[in-house]
Formats: C-alpha cells, structure tokens, sequence
C-alpha cells in the first residue's frame, strides 16, 4: 500500500482529496494545492494533462461546495491560484486548463448549481484581467489571453464552449473590463478586446446569440458613450432620482468609435461573412460613424431582436382576423363532435336492449327444440294392421312377445290381461264363428304366453 501511495502522482492526489466529502479535508487540500503550485510552477512546471487533473478536483470542489457565502470565498481562492504563477506560460496553461474543464463539464451542471459556477467563471476572469493589468497591458498578452477565449468560449469552432457560456461571457465581458481597466486601459486595447466579437459577428450562425452580442456588448457601447449620456439626461429630468444614480454607476470605457466601424466594415465585405449577418453589421458601422461625428443614434439597431422581420400593422390585423376564423372553425368543430358522441351514446344505450330480445327469443327457441326431442323420444303409437295373412301377423307377434319378454317393460301386463278376456268371450263362440273370427282367435291365441294358457288349464 505504501509503496502503491508513492507512485502514485500528486496530482491524483490532489484531485482525490478536493473533491472528498467533508469540508475539512477540502480546505486542506486547497492550501496545500496553493504551496504546491508555487514552488513546482518556479522548479519543473505542470503539463497539460497535470493541469486538466487539478482543474478536474477544483471543479468537482465547487460542486460539493454549499452556502452562498462559502461558495463566494471558495471562488475566489480558487481564482486566486492564478496569483502562485510567476511564469507567464505556466498562467495561460492553467486558463486554459479551467476553460476546456468548464466546456466539458459544463452539460453535466444542475440549475441548482450552475449560478455558483457562472460566478466562479466571473471570478476567474477577473483575475485574468488583473494579472494583464499588473502586466500593463501587453499587446501579446492580451492576444494570448484572447486566443484562449476565441478557442473555447467566444468562436464556433470544433473546440468551442456551450452556448450557455457564451452567452454569460457576452453578459460579463464589459463589466469586467470596466471594473479593472476604467483608468487604465486605452482605446488601441479596448479595440483588440473586442476583435474576437467582430469576427464572431461575421462567422456565427446562431441568430439568438448574434442579437445578445449585439444588446450586450455593441449596443452597451453606444449607450455608454458621452453623446448617449447627454440624451439620458435629458429625457431623465422628470425621473426619480435612483434610476439616474443607477445610470452614474454604468461602466465608462473610452473606445474609438470610428476604428470599430472600420473593423467591422471590413470584416462585413469578406467572402467569410454570412449574408444574413451583413444587414446588422452595417447598422453597427453606420452608428458607430454617427457616434464618432457626435450624433445618437435613436432607433433600433436591426439584430437587437430575434425577430428576423419587423410587423407591420396590416399584416398584425390580417394574423388577428386568421386567428378568429381558426377559433369559429374550431368551435365548430366541438360542436360536431359532441353531437357525434351523442349520437353515438343514444345509439350505444339502445343496442343493448335489442340485444336483450334477441337473446329471449334464442332461449324460447331453444326450449321448443329440448321439448320437440323429448316428445321424439316418446314411444311411437300403435298401428293397426289392415289385411295381413296369418304368417306375417304370427310372426310379428312373436317377435313384439320377444321384445316384451326381453326388456320387462309394463306394458306386457296389460297385453296379457286384455288377451286373457278376449280369449275366454272367443271359446265360448268358438263353435259358431267363421273364418275370419278363428284367424281372429289364432292371433289372439299366439299373442297371449304359455304362463297364461297354463292358468287358463
């Protein structure tokens, strides 16, 4: 284990303990992390992948971080390890270290969580921009700062940043510049500041974000400029008086209007300008030259909204008289329906019953047929026998006394008796009968049984 420990780099283990769960051992790691850089940044100097593993424990630091007020003090000693770097490559490398971690990480940020990580994105650049002041301002550095942002955050290339932190360093960028370089800062530098923005004007294909840099940036620049606070105050004589304490408190940066035309004019003729771009970018080049022979510009920049096309008034009243077509077509359309489900549930209420009389009529049918069987399987009646000679009705005697033996029905008895009668009234005219009463006697004779002739003897 021990051994295991020692190979293992510090900057796992840095990433390991800031991200722990408990506040102790974060703490501890970030004021050892702060020693740390101090002196490895003066000896040997962090790579690139050293610098992602530490941003990687950083972030994952600020996460697990609660409270806002902890979290205010967390970013700002996190931003302030830009100060532990004396070497001016090591410092970029950490910037754009913390950039490519916030690009990648950033999809996987919670609402819960994402305004702690916009301030701490504030807070770092702050300390980017006070470290190129302490610089005073060194053209290469500042393009090399510039070129990190125009790589992750501002451009629309392969490596760019989220559109959401695009739109937050578009909200900051001026305030940050106000609020370290107000006295400092020049319009030659001013106007490298904000070279990465005009050529995004012209490359960027996302209108949503073209009309924010337009409100957020160029427009804040007209606004902030001495002939647009002349106009403020003059149509702010009748308003309160903290709205114009809110207007003195605007940032105050002096730019060279006529260089911003310039730049974005030539930018716009470019063979890489997106046409749909061109129309705003030449109502900016027009307003800055107003600007610049110190006249305000009073309507409103075209791209400032994300209406593609202003309304006019016949077009709004033709939309509203659509409108109400679509809503009586509508209403009808209701109406139709519910008579149709009405219809339907009439229709639903009366199928059941024919149902039911259909169903009484299959039971009476099948009731006559069960009794129709049970009268077929009734014996069938007796048939008389209409000239028959004496050998057919002998032998259809003996076989019906066949039958009757065989089977002991009932009704052999009553057979035997009526024969017996018959029998006894037949001798007694035996002597005086003719032909026809003896074939009589001989059938009655063979249809009685031996037991009857014996009780007759």
């Amino acid at each position: 284990m021990a051994a295991s420990m020692q190979l293992q780099p510090a900057e796992v283990y840095f990433a390991q303990k800031l991200a722990a769960n408990e506040n102790k051992i974060r703490d501890r790691a970030v004021k050892k992390l702060r020693k740390y850089i101090s002196v490895r940044s003066q000896s040997v100097g962090f790579s690139e992948d050293d610098m992602l593993k530490i941003w990687k424990g950083l972030h994952y630091c600020m996460w697990m971080c609660d409270k806002p007020l902890v979290q205010e003090d967390l970013a700002d000693t996190l931003a302030n390890l830009l100060q532990c770097f004396d070497n001016n490559a090591q410092a970029f490398l950490f910037i754009e270290a913390f950039f490519q971690t916030q690009c990648r990480e950033w999809f996987g940020i919670d609402r819960l969580r994402l305004d702690k990580f916009m301030m701490l994105i504030r807070r770092v650049i702050h300390q980017c921009l006070l470290m190129l002041k302490i610089k005073k301002w060194k053209v290469t550095l500042v393009k090399q700062f510039l070129s990190i942002l125009e790589k992750y955050v501002i451009s629309d290339g392969d490596s760019a940043g989220p559109d959401g932190l695009k739109f937050h360093l578009a909200d900051i960028y001026l305030d940050e510049l106000s609020s370290v370089g107000i006295d400092s800062l020049k319009p030659d530098i001013l106007q490298i500041f904000l070279e990465p923005y005009c050529t995004m004007m012209t490359r960027c294909q996302n209108k949503h974000l073209v009309s924010h840099v337009v409100n957020r940036i160029f427009k804040n620049i007209i606004d902030q400029s001495d002939v647009g606070k002349d106009e403020e105050e003059d149509d702010s004589e009748d308003e309160d008086e903290e709205e114009n304490q809110d207007a003195d408190k605007a940032p105050k940066l002096q730019f060279d209007y006529t260089a911003i035309a310039d730049k974005l004019f030539d930018l716009a003729k470019g063979n890489n300008c997106l046409s749909r771009n061109r129309p705003a970018i030449y109502d900016l080049v027009k307003r800055f030259k107003d600007l610049a022979a110190g006249i305000f510009p009073s309507d409103d920049i075209i791209g400032s909204s994300d209406e593609d096309d202003p309304i006019s008034n016949a077009d709004f009243n033709m939309a509203v008289q659509r409108l109400r077509k679509v809503e009586k077509m509508g209403i009808k359309k209701k109406k139709t329906k519910k008579r149709k489900l009405e219809e339907t549930h009439e229709g639903s209420e009366e199928e059941p019953k024919k149902k039911k009389k259909k169903k009484s009529k299959q039971v009476v049918k099948e009731d006559e047929s069960q009794i129709n069987g049970i009268l077929d399987k009734e014996p069938p009646k007796k048939k008389k026998n209409k000239c028959k000679s004496e050998q057919q009705s002998k032998s259809e005697s003996n076989d019906k006394n066949d039958e009757l033996e065989g089977e002991g029905h009932s009704t052999t008895r009553n057979l035997a008796n009526n024969s017996q009668k018959k029998s006894r009234k037949l001798k007694n005219a035996a002597d005086n009968a003719d032909s026809f009463v003896g074939g009589i006697g001989e059938s009655n004779g063979v249809v009685s049984t031996k037991k009857d002739k014996k009780r007759e003897k």
